[in-house]
């Protein structure tokens, strides 16, 4: 140990050979991070007939992260459907279905997955079982 030290307190005292300049094309706003979902949706949803169903997919990464659903295996697009709204905040592919009468809940019925996606990758959220009581 003390042999170690020797050859290091020479380093300690020269604080100028510590400072590292970092050039500024690798500030942290260009870091690239691939997709991560950081929140999302149970696994199971049982709703009742007239409730208004949230389903919840977030995610950060760098660039800016892009969010695609499928429903039962087949591509499902929130904003192309009726009495669908898509939440429009930073890093959030969430989606709310708004209830207006008996059987819409069953005709949104099905296993949910969420998928965002930038140049680094895509990050997959667990199925989420939406079920109608």
């Amino acid at each position: 140990m003390a042999v170690s030290l020797r050859y290091l307190w020479p380093l300690l005292l020269c604080s100028p050979c510590l400072l590292i300049q970092i050039p500024d094309e690798y500030e942290g706003y260009r870091v690239m991070e691939p997709p991560v979902i950081t929140e999302q949706s149970p696994r199971r949803l049982v709703v009742f007939p007239t409730d208004d169903i949230s389903l919840k997919c977030e995610a950060s990464g760098k660039p800016e992260v892009q969010f695609r659903w499928t429903r039962d295996g087949i591509h499902f697009k929130p904003k192309e459907e009726l009495g669908v709204t898509v939440h429009q905040a930073p890093h959030s592919g969430s989606f709310t279905i708004t209830g207006n009468n008996s059987n819409f809940a069953q005709r949104f019925q099905g296993t949910y997955r969420c998928f965002a996606s930038n140049k680094l990758g895509t990050a997959m959220s667990h199925e989420i079982q939406l079920m109608a009581e």
